[in-house]
C-alpha cells in the first residue's frame, strides 16, 4: 500500500495506537486491527473511511507478530516501554 510506504498511513494506525494506549489496553497488530474496526464503526468521511480500510487490510497482511515488529519497529519500542513498567 503506497500509503504505508510514504508514511502518510501511519497516521490513521498512530490514531488507533494512542487510543488504545489512553485506555490502558494492549498495542499490538490483533488491537489495532480491532480498534480500526471500531474506528471504521463509529463512521466518517470517505477518505476517513477508506484510509482505515487500507490500513486494516495493511495489518492483516502480517501472519506473525515478528514480521510486524521488522516492519512496524515502534511496536517493538512500545513493547519495550511496556515491559520496563512492569
Amino acid at each position: 500500500m503506497s500509503n504505508h510506504h510514504d508514511g502518510k498511513g501511519h497516521v490513521i494506525i498512530g490514531e488507533a495506537a494512542l487510543s488504545l494506549a489512553l485506555g490502558e489496553k494492549e498495542i499490538s497488530v490483533q488491537s489495532l486491527i480491532a480498534e480500526l474496526g471500531s474506528m471504521a464503526q463509529a463512521g466518517g468521511s470517505d477518505k476517513r473511511l477508506t484510509e482505515i480500510s487500507e490500513a486494516r487490510s495493511w495489518l492483516k497482511s502480517f501472519h506473525e507478530p515478528d514480521q510486524a515488529v521488522r516492519y512496524l519497529p515502534y511496536l517493538q519500542t512500545s513493547a519495550d516501554l511496556n515491559d520496563e513498567k512492569n
